[in-house]
């Protein structure tokens, strides 16, 4: 990449001339690094003003059609979405990869790599290249991950035995002689304060850094990207090797270090310096590092070729055997200024010479895939019992009862397990690979486990691990499959074994596509107006759009907004209340989340309405409010998009929303059918009352029928709106013969009677969060996504409370814990309402005492929603703190204590502007609650 370079996108109506380039038309999107720039219509935005673009940088162009989204990296370095929602006519959509140049002058070109070779910097997963010679390369070409999905597929739905590869498979073996350390190799600092972000490594000031895997026999290879075309010294150290940056001692300085230093062109090894090499390395270039441990040889290479000497001696070092003590370990010294990214195998190589191999060791689930898979082609039948793959001898040796049990297997047993294990990791605060899988007697009888054997347990979890590494490797190949209406035979599969995805893996591809299709916030700050949004609550008949609700109140500022405001992982708005004296550190903003979704959860608001089952107060899902069938305008439809976008907003803010809606909404987000199982979770009289109907030949004859019911093909929906049930329904009338047909058809429109309200939800959503991501989920955990846990375990609040300037054995704080042991779930709420603005989890308390001058018994609790503290004054007995915290948490809902408000109007509108300040609210992340 040279300088005055504009890359980017095209439709194939654009048309260049003297006067306009790529941005500067409707038909062409593109990407100015050199003045830090994004152009489309000609006109020129700020974007990617974190890195600045010179010569010989690489620049990587991304389009995902199916989100609308035009991004952009740096040397490998994502710089956020560019451009969103650039869809156009019909005719139009055809996108080609595009740049236009600046005058001989200016100076500008570049090189153009669409994928027909390796790609320097490995693209973000999903995303596939241009050109179709690449998918040749074998990492890009998962056939043999894709037929182990497959099977796993099969075998977890049918009940049969999984493939031998899913046995534990989480260490290879490896023989110390040969080559010691952990499987994926990492990067030690051994001098200086070198940035290290995986391993990619940057350098203000001389440094050394190191692999963390010995060397001892065979042959090896290593490939370092170079980011700058300045000294480096590239090799290997010994154990005995100590550098220091205060003297320049690096890497070649010592006996036990070898290096090459392709700026100066010379090779050096013990303060000596020999020359190697004709052409100088540039910024851009691969260096190759060989070590033949075999016949004691080092060599280098630069883009695939082997350096020489000037009389053509390939081997830089022979005969070092007596230096490298117990191995030789991978190495480089920076000077100043310098940077450079290392492939130790992990990824493909671009330059691997024959008989040499990587120094990471490949993933061993991988192995035993390509060795099983392999074989199976070979015999060309799929062999039941293959042979034992050599990945396998360290897998834990089962009994043989549990491998009996292991055969029996059924699918409902395993999703109880991945379940359980899911709040195991929880407890133990630890994750799938590093949890220990143990009884929990109390946990095991909640989740329907407490029968099963710690054999068994043990075995399940262990495949079913497996076989969720295996979907992570392929997930980005099939990730397009992933739409809600593809019906091809792996999105059939992964619909049905959804259950199965182990939460932690699922939430992973989450925030891998939130952080790629992420925009930086607007920073918009509203200021709301409670006092009217509480009047409206007391006579909604007098503003029937609910424009004077807080949550019409912020639709009215922001609905014009397009999905990429709410594409930001920080705070939607900061909000100011007018009258009350509240500065917005976070507490605010939940608290304006909370008190929409209170609005919307209720009949003040034209949206939502309670359930059948809460209305007659039966069944289950009591709590639950669903959509009003009725509410069928332009502006009822943009409303319920705009919800759906705040849901999205939150899920990318990890801020949960006390939302009560029905299973039938949240499998529409997902993309799951509904039957009548959903309806009769939200209205058991009906699907009763319809079973009674269907069946009614079991108590009155045909005679009786007509004789005393006169009914027509019409229904009532939820909100009492009358709707036929076929043409002109109201008019023909039910008879006994197709009794049935009348029962099927109540239900199935009273299922689907707010379809339009609810894929308005959906639109919003999915306008903001990727669909694929949501698809892997089940419409349980992404219900606690969004909305977090209702209720707390109080010995998980005490888990993670933080005291501040007072002892966990204070008298405060033991009142405090045995009043909250007497809250009801409601008041829990409440508390955590009072403490966070929010009404769900989670929540990392804080407590504090609160020193008062005189009684502390005539004071009440304080919080700070925005850090989650309560302030506590000492009580003088368990009754008065019972007294205070329950009242301060029904009554008292202003936030009124950073400062002081002077006059302000009540009737004030809500007004929209920007906010100046910092996003300092640090947002947990909650997803271990799944």
């Amino acid at each position: 990449y040279q300088r005055r370079v504009h890359g980017g996108w095209c439709t194939r109506k654009y048309r260049h001339n003297d006067r306009t380039g790529l941005g500067d038309c409707n038909n062409s999107w593109a990407y100015d690094g050199h003045r830090n720039g994004k152009w489309h219509r000609a006109q020129r935005m700020e974007y990617g003003s974190q890195v600045k673009v010179k010569s010989k940088d690489c620049i990587g162009c991304l389009i995902d059609l199916d989100h609308q989204i035009m991004a952009y990296t740096h040397n490998g370095i994502y710089l956020g979405v560019a451009f969103a929602d650039f869809d156009l006519p019909i005719h139009s959509q055809w996108y080609y990869p595009a740049a236009s140049f600046g005058s001989s002058k200016e100076g500008g070109g570049c090189e153009f790599n669409f994928g027909g070779a390796n790609f320097i910097f490995e693209p973000p997963p999903d995303y596939l290249p241009i050109d179709e010679a690449n998918l040749d390369i074998q990492p890009n070409f998962p056939f043999p991950r894709l037929f182990a999905f497959i099977d796993c597929c099969k075998s977890l739905i049918s009940s049969k035995p999984l493939p031998s590869y899913c046995s534990d498979t989480s260490e290879v073996f490896t023989d110390k002689s040969i080559r010691e350390g952990p499987q994926a190799v990492e990067l030690v600092v051994l001098d200086g304060r070198p940035r290290i972000e995986g391993l990619d490594v940057a350098a203000s000031q001389f440094c050394t850094v190191r692999a963390n895997a010995k060397l001892k026999r065979g042959r090896w290879y290593f490939e370092v990207i170079l980011r700058s075309d300045s000294v480096l010294q590239i090799g290997w150290c010994s154990d005995v090797f100590q550098p220091d940056a205060g003297r320049n001692k690096g890497l070649g300085d010592d006996e036990h270090s070898w290096a090459y230093d392709g700026c100066r062109l010379t090779a050096r090894w013990n303060k000596t310096h020999k020359p190697w090499g004709k052409k100088t390395w540039k910024e851009g270039d691969i260096l190759g590092c060989l070590l033949n441990l075999e016949d004691f040889e080092m060599m280098f290479s630069l883009n695939g070729k082997l350096i020489k000497d000037p009389n053509n001696e390939v081997a830089v070092y022979r005969d070092f055997q007596m230096y490298i003590g117990d191995g030789l370990y991978p190495a480089v010294s920076f000077d100043q200024e310098n940077a450079c990214l290392f492939n130790f195998g992990a990824t493909e190589f671009h330059y691997k010479p024959i008989e040499f191999r990587g120094i990471d060791i490949p993933s061993p689930l991988q192995q035993a895939i390509n060795f099983y898979y392999a074989n199976a082609v070979t015999w060309n039948v799929w062999p039941e019992t293959p042979p034992t793959s050599p990945a396998e001898p360290n897998a834990p040796v089962q009994s043989s009862s549990a491998m009996d049990q292991t055969k029996g297997s059924d699918f409902e047993r395993d999703s109880r397990i991945v379940k359980y294990m899911a709040r195991l990791c929880e407890l133990q605060h630890k994750n799938v690979y590093n949890v220990v899988v143990s009884h929990n007697p109390k946990l095991m009888s909640e989740m329907g486990l407490f029968q099963i054997s710690s054999d068994l347990l043990l075995s399940r979890f262990i495949h079913l691990r497996q076989f969720n590494s295996i979907f992570k490797m392929i997930y980005g190949f099939i990730n397009p499959l992933l739409s809600l209406n593809n019906s091809g035979l792996l999105a059939r599969s992964l619909n049905q074994i959804k259950p199965l995805l182990m939460t932690s893996f699922t939430m992973d591809i989450l925030r891998s596509n939130l952080l790629q299709t992420s925009c930086p916030p607007e920073n918009v700050k509203l200021t709301l107006n409670r006092r009217k949004a509480i009047r409206h609550k007391l006579e909604p008949q007098r503003d029937v759009s609910g424009r004077n609700s807080l949550f019409g109140q912020i639709y009215g500022l922001i609905s014009n907004k397009g999905p990429t405001f709410f594409r930001s992982p920080k705070r939607l708005w900061t909000v100011v209340f007018t009258g009350e004296g509240a500065n917005d550190a976070g507490g605010p903003y939940r608290e304006s989340l909370t008190d929409i979704c209170e609005e919307l959860m209720s009949t003040t608001l034209p949206l939502f309405i309670p359930s059948p089952n809460q209305r007659q107060n039966v069944g289950e899902n009591r709590d639950k409010y669903i959509c009003v069938p009725g509410s069928n305008k332009a502006m009822h439809f943009s409303m319920y998009t705009f919800l759906g976008r705040i849901i999205g907003g939150c899920i990318r803010g990890t801020e949960p929303l006390p939302l009560y809606l029905p299973s039938v909404i949240w499998k529409a987000i997902v993309g799951e059918h509904v039957n009548v199982n959903d309806l009769q979770s939200i209205d058991r009289t009906l699907v009763q009352s319809m079973k009674i109907f269907a069946n009614i030949d079991q108590q009155v004859n045909e005679a009786m029928f007509s004789e005393y019911l006169d009914a027509t093909f019409v229904t009532n929906l939820s909100d009492g709106t009358e709707v036929d049930l076929i043409p002109r329904g109201r008019d023909i009338p039910v008879t006994f013969t197709h009794r049935k047909t009348y029962a099927e058809l109540v239900l199935q429109t009273r299922l689907h009677e707010a379809d339009a309200q609810i894929q308005a939800i959906v639109d919003g959503v999915l306008s903001v969060v990727p669909q694929a991501s949501l698809s892997l989920m089940t419409w349980q955990q992404v219900e606690l996504l969004v909305c977090g846990r209702p209720d707390f375990d109080l010995e998980e609040l005490k888990a993670t409370c933080r005291y501040e300037n007072i002892s966990p054995s204070d008298i405060r704080i033991q009142y405090l814990w045995q009043v909250l042991s007497e809250f009801t779930p409601q008041d829990k709420a409440l508390f955590v309402r009072f403490i966070s603005g929010r009404q769900r989890l989670p929540v990392r308390l804080r407590i504090q005492p609160l020193n008062t001058n005189d009684d502390p018994d005539n004071y009440l609790p304080s919080a700070s929603t925005c850090f989650f503290w309560i302030s506590l004054p000492k009580y003088s007995s368990v009754q008065v703190m019972r007294e205070k915290l329950h009242y301060a948490i029904h009554n008292c809902i202003d936030i009124d204590t950073d400062y002081r408000v002077r006059d302000y109007d009540e009737e004030a509108p809500p007004t929209i502007g920007v906010w100046e300040g910092t996003d300092d609210d640090d947002f947990e992340d909650y997803s271990h609650l799944l």
